[in-house]
């Protein structure tokens, strides 16, 4: 996994990382720490990345994007993500939150900031751990996958297998459909005989075209007439 910090203060760079280390060092979990002291393409691609991450941002970075919008950046694509921001202006606390990006907690770097990032990494590091995690083989390939990220799997009636679409890739397994249902959790319906969902990733619905958005902005239209009042009772009710 990677720690993210976007903070244009090289002192205060390095207590985030003593922060972390300190708390990573008797863990079993391979980690990286990524500094940045502005906004950059390279940041951007870790942003794409399909690594779990914690984000530890500072409001106010001059001559770059805020945290805020750096957050909102980080939402278009990714709600999984743990987002923790550091500041000096607690004033900024209620625009953080006014932002809807969902931020696991707002410190201030003048009142216990090492001993309120400590507790807020390992706040970060429980819901990361909790993550129910499904691995596949599939043509001598190992793959992980978070049933969180899971949009929505796919039957392929030619090949004989399914394909799972993540928020940030897809996988191609060797599972039947009935496989992938026993393999799920109830968030999942099965919105089309070939098509189940993840209700907690769906934004919104278009009953009259049937078409689904997810949260990332994808749209598939699998809902059979059949399904349409279960998904939306399942929906509403979920």
């Amino acid at each position: 996994m990677d720690f993210i910090i976007y903070e244009d203060q090289k002192e205060f760079r390095k207590n985030i990382i003593n922060v972390i280390t300190k708390l990573m060092i008797d863990k079993d979990i391979d980690y990286n720490i990524k500094e940045f002291d502005k906004y950059s393409d390279k940041l951007n691609s870790v942003i794409e990345s399909n690594i779990p991450k914690i984000y530890i941002l500072d409001i106010e970075v001059p001559n770059s994007k805020s945290g805020i919008d750096l957050a909102r950046k980080i939402r278009e694509t990714d709600w999984n993500s743990a987002i923790i921001i550091i500041t000096s202006h607690v004033d900024m606390g209620y625009d953080a939150l006014k932002a809807q990006i969902m931020v696991l907690d707002f410190i201030s770097k003048f009142n216990n900031c090492e001993s309120n990032l400590e507790q807020a990494l390992k706040l970060a590091l429980s819901k990361i751990n909790n993550k129910k995690v499904l691995v596949f083989d599939y043509c001598g390939i190992t793959n992980r996958v978070y049933t969180d990220d899971i949009l929505y799997v796919i039957k392929d009636t030619v090949d004989r297998k399914c394909i799972i679409k993540t928020t940030y890739n897809q996988i191609d397994v060797n599972e039947t459909m009935n496989e992938m249902i026993e393999k799920l959790d109830n968030r999942f319906y099965l919105s089309h005989r070939s098509c189940l969902v993840n209700t907690e990733q769906i934004n919104f619905i278009n009953w009259r075209t049937g078409v689904i958005t997810f949260n990332n902005g994808e749209t598939i239209d699998y809902i059979a007439r059949d399904k349409k009042k279960g998904l939306k009772q399942y929906v509403r009710s979920s």
